[in-house]
């Protein structure tokens, strides 16, 4: 349990991620792959900044 609880925002991070980028995808192709592009420099960013906060 403290497992998921020490994880927690980066999980809920990366699911809310992948359910936009899949709406977008639904409206427009190329769209979804501009904001797919976006969602994982997101994530490249907060587990960098993470990172580098010694946790």
């Amino acid at each position: 349990m403290k497992f998921i609880l020490k994880y927690i925002d980066d999980l809920l991070l990366t699911i809310g991620l992948v359910l936009l980028s899949i709406g977008v995808f639904q409206i427009y192709l190329p769209a979804g792959y501009i904001t797919l592009g976006i969602c994982f420099i997101a994530i490249a960013y907060f587990y960098a900044k993470k990172e580098g906060d010694g946790q």
